[in-house]
């Protein structure tokens, strides 16, 4: 494997790494250069990722620092080719016991997959990956595992194997929003079209709040949704930090169907690059007749269009072959009646340290 940045500078870079968010010195490997991505090249970053189609919000400096606020660890490392920045990734690293962790790059690593040079982008920033994962020598990474967002395999891939598990949606349903609204109701189901109409005739009305009160509001109906659905539910505090990062790096918010003030349906929406996702949503178990979740999409389809994102992204459906027993099934068939295209990602892909100790996370996570 390639030359790795010598050990006494790489525990002085972790040892410094969460004190202060100045680049270390450049590392230089094979003509590409290698630095901890800070402060002062956020800009440059934030950037590249948001025109990279590979990857989006998950690579994002605000995700980190949700991260980071929820008990991940975080890094972020560059690649730098004639001292331009052409790739990199916000690497987490989640402690699953006291002595092991794994590393994730959520819908990264982000590089010009296009580029001829892209296999050896990603082979040497994955040798810095592999000096993190070993940085600390009470500790174990089991595995690292990424998920950037492309319809097909690369060939330098080929060390990595399929993961059992997606952490992130692998199929997933997004309306293209550089058509006119007519062209874009047009192209919804009669169904979809209809309800948005049945709401706006009973008076569903549309908000936008990042406040505390809004949280609560989203996390009580929240809770009826996964209770209704029977799925694992987020902590209240997640909701909490999610909406504060959002807020700050103004990259989202939560938007609210009321009926006569009271909230029927809320959606936490992030706005990133060219695209709109639909995060986390609820609707409440009264009142469904009025069709306020079909009303709620349509406003932020609107309200994405008007901010010029290209794409709302419906984050997760089920796949094609599945049926009603599906725990995605019934929401699936609810996103599709917004028309939309369906796009379908390779999904998430390991490279294993220690077959062991990855065959024991796979147990204690439940992922076999």
């Amino acid at each position: 494997m390639a030359r790795r940045i010598t050990d006494i500078f790489l525990r002085w870079a972790y040892a410094n790494y969460n004190t202060f968010l100045k680049p270390v010195e450049n590392v230089r490997f094979n003509q590409m250069e290698f630095k901890y991505i800070g402060e002062d090249l956020r800009d440059q970053w934030e950037a590249l990722v948001k025109a990279n189609s590979a990857s989006g919000f998950m690579q994002s400096f605000f995700w980190a620092d949700l991260k980071r606020r929820t008990g991940w660890e975080t890094f972020k490392i560059g690649v730098f080719e004639d001292k331009k920045l052409v790739g990199g990734a916000v690497i987490l690293k989640f402690h699953f016991s006291k002595t092991k962790n794994f590393l994730y790059i959520p819908e990264g690593p982000v590089l010009p997959y296009e580029s001829p040079k892209a296999g050896d982008y990603f082979h040497g920033l994955m040798s810095e990956v592999d000096v993190i994962a070993n940085l600390k020598e009470e500790e174990r990474s089991t595995h690292i595992r990424i998920d950037p967002r492309l319809d097909r395999v690369p060939e330098f891939f080929n060390k990595f194997e399929k993961a059992p598990y997606n952490m992130e949606p692998k199929n997933t349903l997004m309306v293209d929003l550089s058509e006119g609204e007519t062209e874009i109701l047009a192209q919804m189901k009669p169904k979809g079209r209809y309800n948005i109409k049945v709401a706006e005739k009973v008076g569903i009305e549309v908000t936008q709040d990042d406040s505390r009160k809004a949280v609560e509001e989203f996390v009580k109906i929240y809770k009826e949704t996964v209770a209704r659905k029977k799925f694992s539910a987020k902590k209240d505090y997640y909701f909490d930090f999610l909406v504060d990062s959002l807020a700050h790096s103004g990259s989202g918010t939560v938007f609210s169907a009321k009926y006569k003030g009271k909230t029927l349906a809320s959606a936490v929406v992030i706005f990133y690059g060219d695209r709109a996702t639909y995060f986390f949503g609820a609707s409440s178990n009264t009142e469904r007749e009025k069709m306020a979740p079909s009303k709620l999409h349509w406003e932020i389809i609107r309200y994405a269009k008007a901010k010029n994102c290209q794409w709302y992204d419906f984050w997760g459906i089920a796949p094609d072959n599945a049926d009603p027993s599906h725990d995605w099934y019934g929401f699936t068939q609810f996103k599709k009646k917004f028309g939309g295209k369906k796009f379908t990602f390779i999904g998430a892909y390991d490279f294993i340290y220690n077959k062991k100790l990855y065959e024991d996370f796979l147990v204690e996570s439940g992922e076999k």
